[in-house]
């Protein structure tokens, strides 16, 4: 039998908590953690515990074998996946009809964005087509997102919109 490896099953919570949306702060209430406690995890200088472990388990629907796997499957869609399993749960179906984290709205629909990859967007577009999706960002949160995501995103240009000369963000 293969043994519990509580860093392999922590670095694959993480990854699930990033590849369905989840922000730090709900995933820490969900878990019944502090989001200091999170923090220490996502840094490294802690893991999570059986508790928390089990309750990951059962939120993202993955058995302990599953989460104990360095090469753990997340399957496409999964935050939609995990929507529908979850529709009866209040706590959880709660938490996944939040907006989701930008960093996900990034990379799972924005990247995926045809025009976004072909022409590039400003903010205000980018905006609208967040919005679209029942998803309300600022427009400064947006603007800044698109720079710490800049291992994906690229500043395509420029364009003159009301006068002002604002940026044209596009997928690397």
């Amino acid at each position: 039998m293969t043994s519990i490896n509580r860093k392999v099953i922590t670095e694959n919570i993480l990854k699930l908590i990033d590849s369905n949306g989840i922000e730090d702060s709900d995933f820490a209430n969900l878990i019944e953690k502090s989001t200091r406690t999170l923090s220490r995890i996502r840094k490294g200088q802690s893991l999570f515990n059986i508790d928390a472990i089990n309750v990951a388990s059962s939120f993202f629907d993955k058995s302990l074998i599953e989460l104990n796997n360095q090469d753990i499957v997340i399957e496409t869609d999964s935050r939609n996946k995990l929507k529908h399993i979850h529709k009866n749960n209040v706590a959880y179906s709660i938490l996944l009809e939040k907006r989701p984290s930008i960093t996900y709205a990034i990379i799972y629909y924005l990247l995926n964005n045809k025009e976004f990859c072909s022409k590039g967007m400003i903010v205000d577009k980018i905006k609208k087509f967040f919005e679209s999706l029942g998803w309300n960002y600022s427009s400064s949160y947006i603007s800044s997102s698109m720079t710490r995501n800049s291992k994906y995103i690229a500043i395509a240009g420029t364009e003159i919109v009301d006068g002002n000369e604002v940026n044209v963000y596009k997928s690397k």
